[in-house]
């Protein structure tokens, strides 16, 4: 019974379940079971090297180098099912990692020549192996990760500076889309692949099919398998073009919540990109923070993620990141925090009483967020009519707030403000309503970032619904309009009267400015207003801008551009310092720390401001209308 059980777990470890069962039945008659306590040291970087191939019964262990400056060069996390030892069992000479016990562990530790034998019989294997452990290709990353300590090329760097196509290294298995599911699944179980991309005659692709998809839309719908598989393949593809850079895959990939993605030469197929290939010659990936933040399972453990998150970020602002790629990153890590905080709520509390959709609004709605994670979120819920149901609903959210507030306040992402007030929790009716008494009075309640929410859980046609409407409102409303400018126009640069800068005259933050308030703040609302002018769609400030210019030929869109990315910048730089001196990284700048040059820039930037304030009031005489 004990063998029977010990062939079927490894019948669902990657790529030992392509061996057959007397083969399985061979191998486990040499293999034992170790146990290693958390903390507990597997394997030693420069030391002896593996004389069995690991794999994870039960726990989890870390791989990571030391530097010669003895930092910490995380490179995989591997948990149930995965394995480690195999590169340094074929190479013979040394360990190139550390492998220790992130929690208690049990393994089956597969002996040395069982190992070669397996895959001296068994090409499938020893293929698999040679493509996901490329001796060679470590050993370079190998050295160019120590060198990352001593003034060599960085893994961050090469994030900006290589392109898609000189890394991709996967070829997917293609099918046509009027193939039937029973031959698509063969194909599948021949290659003993997970996922085949559907294409066209011309190999263009149309979508994907992946073994969870034949779990859940053919075995457990009953679909009749004759039926052609592109009525069970999943679209959009997410796509990376060959010629990005790899940074912009590896948001891609972390912004949808997916572990490949293809990559295009043109609209034809080249190859796809994993997060392995990522770990291969980058460093410090934020890809191990994902899966860090998608393992926790209490909000406790979150607190330690903090400093790992912070430092991912930094990580690539330090090399060479520019300022949109920090903030969409933040955003989307601040995403994924989220709802690994709501995903632990839901485990102790149950599902929510009625379906909702948990959204971002301002600076994270556009994808806008700095070192200082001032996230707004919001919930929109399905309408209900029951009193006895809105009890439920009330005090269910209520305690979702709180325990999201809480977290983020605990882990220091959120400073000292909340993340999600109650009156941001309401059903989709109550919200049209709000949205409906916005116009020129005081008193209703304006936040100008609910036209930026965005949708980060639950179905987004709740929000993006509220959000067109907004949008529609101001499109028809000249009196909302002249609110929004008048709202907007409220934080003035801080220039003087001889254009000197404007700084706070005591307390906390004398001789400072807030960079964040008085000037990005400004630049976001002057785009927003713009944009609602002309029915720009787009989230993000830089988004509406590059529309403006392209599309609707706004000459000055290119200066706010430069602006933009210029203030941004400063302040990323500046929160990361405040943060190296141990302190939270917040808004305020103290313009006498810069060079003359960026002082200069710096009033540019406030008077190029100006003159969109000026012209902005002279549209809609916002003077007249109160704030």
């Amino acid at each position: 019974m004990l063998k029977d059980e010990i062939i079927d777990f490894f019948k669902n470890v990657m790529p030992l379940n392509q061996l057959s069962h007397e083969t399985l039945e061979e191998m486990i008659d040499d293999i034992s079971m170790e146990y290693y306590p958390k903390g507990e040291k597997i394997l030693l970087q420069d030391g002896p090297p593996s004389e069995f191939l690991g794999v994870i019964k039960k726990g989890g262990v870390k791989v990571y180098q030391t530097s010669e400056t003895d930092e910490e060069v995380v490179v995989d996390l591997r948990s149930e099912g995965e394995h480690f030892g195999m590169l340094s069992l074929l190479s013979g000479d040394r360990s190139r990692n550390n492998v220790i016990a992130i929690e208690d562990t049990i393994c089956y530790q597969i002996p040395k020549n069982t190992v070669l034998g397996v895959l001296q019989k068994n090409p499938e294997v020893n293929d698999y192996f040679l493509k996901s452990f490329f001796v060679n290709l470590l050993d370079k990353t190998y050295e160019e990760t120590r060198k990352a300590y001593t003034g060599g090329t960085t893994g961050e760097q090469l994030l900006f500076s290589t392109k898609v196509k000189d890394i991709v290294r996967t070829e997917p298995k293609t099918i046509l889309p009027d193939i039937s599911i029973q031959q698509a699944a063969l194909e599948m179980a021949t290659h003993k692949i997970s996922s085949l991309v559907v294409v066209d005659s011309a190999g263009l692709p149309l979508g994907m099919v992946t073994d969870r998809d034949f779990r859940e839309k053919v075995v457990a719908e009953a679909r009749d398998v004759a039926n052609p598989v592109k009525a069970i393949m999943n679209t959009p593809l997410i796509t990376i073009d060959s010629e990005e850079n790899c940074f912009e895959a590896l948001l891609r990939m972390i912004r949808n919540r997916i572990h490949h993605i293809l990559v295009l030469e043109g609209e034809k197929l080249k190859g796809m990109l994993t997060n392995h290939d990522f770990m291969l010659f980058q460093g410090s990936s934020p890809t191990i923070l994902v899966k860090e933040i998608g393992q926790i399972k209490t909000i406790e453990e979150l607190r330690d993620t903090a400093p790992k998150f912070y430092k991912a970020v930094s990580s690539l602002l330090r090399h060479g990141a520019r300022p949109h790629n920090i903030t969409g990153l933040i955003t989307e890590l601040m995403e994924k925090i989220s709802n690994t905080v709501v995903d632990i709520f839901t485990e102790e509390n149950g599902d929510p009483p009625v379906p909702y959709t948990l959204f971002f609004f301002g600076g994270g709605g556009r994808h806008e967020l700095t070192l200082s994670f001032k996230v707004k979120m919001g919930v929109v819920y399905q309408d209900v009519i029951s009193p006895e149901l809105k009890r439920q609903v009330d005090t269910y959210f209520k305690l979702l707030a709180e325990t999201l507030n809480s977290s983020m306040l605990a882990c220091d992402l959120t400073g000292a403000e909340q993340c999600i007030k109650t009156e941001n929790i309401q059903g989709a009716s109550t919200w049209q309503k709000q949205f409906k008494r916005w116009g020129t009075g005081a008193g209703t309640g304006r936040d100008t970032g609910f036209f930026d929410m965005r949708a980060i859980r639950g179905e987004h046609d709740r929000v993006n619904t509220l959000r067109q409407y907004l949008i529609n409102r101001a499109a028809h409303s000249r009196g909302l309009m002249e609110a929004l400018a008048a709202d907007t126009l409220q934080k003035k640069p801080p220039l003087g009267f001889f254009k000197d800068f404007v700084v706070e005259k005591g307390g906390e933050h004398k001789n400072k400015l807030n960079l964040y308030e008085r000037g990005i703040k400004p630049l976001v609302g002057c785009a927003r207003i713009y944009g609602l002018e002309k029915g720009v769609m787009r989230h993000s400030t830089l988004g509406r801008l590059h529309e403006l210019s392209s599309r609707h030929g706004f000459k000055v869109a290119e200066d706010m551009i430069q602006a933009f990315g210029y203030l941004n910048a400063l302040l990323i730089h500046s929160q990361l310092h405040q943060a190296e001196e141990g302190g939270l990284p917040g808004n305020f700048i103290n313009p006498d720390s810069l060079t003359s040059f960026e002082r200069k820039t710096l009033k540019e930037s406030f008077q190029l401001t100006a003159r969109l304030y000026e012209d902005i009031e002279g549209n809609y005489w916002s003077g007249k209308v109160l704030p």
